[in-house]
């Protein structure tokens, strides 16, 4: 992102998020944007007012956000549905087993509203996915033997093994991710350091002007004789 050098100051400058008239050239800034064209998505210059460029900024974030929940949800349900029930066609879930996924995701019974994604409560979808895979085993050696009233019971009891389980993978895969990036930011610090070695060393390796051609060189660029 950056001010434009050149802006044709006779032409109305319209805001891309807006479409208000940008009025100061102090608030106009440009950005390249994703744009579908007939050969594919380009990434075209539009302006913006700076105030408009931060609430556009957040909203693509969300919507990346969304995007990457949505596939998390559906990684999630496709494993509930075909590893965890065994079902090998194309059966949806019933709403009972969806809605108590779902309330996983906000920390629920079910969820209460409709949105269930970016949320900063509950367990994220990998979480639960991850938590699925680590009782999968014992979750499909119990289905084979029980006996359920009805499909509700099924669900309920199979979430009763999640739930058992779904606080210590969270923990788990919590320090995994404060270790990784304790490991990223060390590799990072490491490589400044060696940078600034090599830099110290060469700086050190470099020939050094003799005080008596410093003097010479002086009054040369002076002048003198």
């Amino acid at each position: 992102m950056a001010k434009p050098r050149k802006v044709d100051v006779d032409k109305i400058q319209e805001c891309y998020h807006c479409e208000g008239v940008i009025e100061k050239l102090s608030d106009l800034v440009i950005r390249k944007v994703p744009l579908a064209t007939p050969t594919g998505i380009k990434q075209k210059n539009r302006q913006f007012h700076l105030k408009c460029l931060i609430e556009y900024n957040d909203k693509m974030e969300d919507m990346e956000l969304r995007q990457q929940e949505n596939s998390d949800w559906d990684d999630v349900y496709q494993y509930f549905r075909k590893e965890i029930l065994g079902e090998s066609g194309k059966e949806r879930l019933k709403s009972h087993a969806v809605n108590r996924l779902l309330g996983l995701r906000v920390g629920q019974y079910i969820p209460n509203g409709k949105n269930t994604r970016i949320l900063k409560r509950g367990y994220d979808f990998k979480t639960i996915l991850t938590t699925l895979k680590v009782v999968k085993t014992k979750v499909r050696a119990y289905t084979s033997t029980a006996t359920f009233k009805d499909s509700k019971h099924k669900i309920d009891s199979i979430m009763r093994f999640v739930t058992a389980e779904i606080d210590d993978v969270h923990s788990r895969m919590q320090k995994q991710q404060a270790s990784n990036e304790k490991l990223i930011k060390e590799e990072v610090k490491e490589e400044f350091d060696y940078m600034k070695l090599m830099a110290e060393r060469k700086q050190a390796e470099a020939p050094k002007v003799e005080e008596e051609d410093l003097d010479t060189t002086i009054d040369a660029l002076l002048g003198g004789n």
